[in-house]
């Protein structure tokens, strides 16, 4: 299973998923506001007013409101 796969099946799990970028940035990743693209292993969040793609190679840690998983 590919960190991507692993991601998407965590936010269907859960609802929700938090993010820390390699660079120390914070993202809520949430059923209604998030892709996953297979083709191009990338996670887009749609923030609204700002879109954010994120490489899940360059994503440090994630967690849930229970636990956090450093990668």
């Amino acid at each position: 299973m590919t960190k991507l796969q692993q991601l998407q099946q965590l936010v269907e799990e859960k609802g929700e998923l938090m993010v820390m970028s390699d660079t120390g940035e914070k993202f809520e990743l949430h059923k209604h506001n998030v892709k996953f693209d297979e083709s191009s292993d990338l996670v887009e969040i749609d923030g609204g007013t700002k879109k954010f793609w994120l490489i899940p190679s360059k994503i440090a840690y994630y967690w849930t409101h229970d636990k956090a998983r450093e990668e």
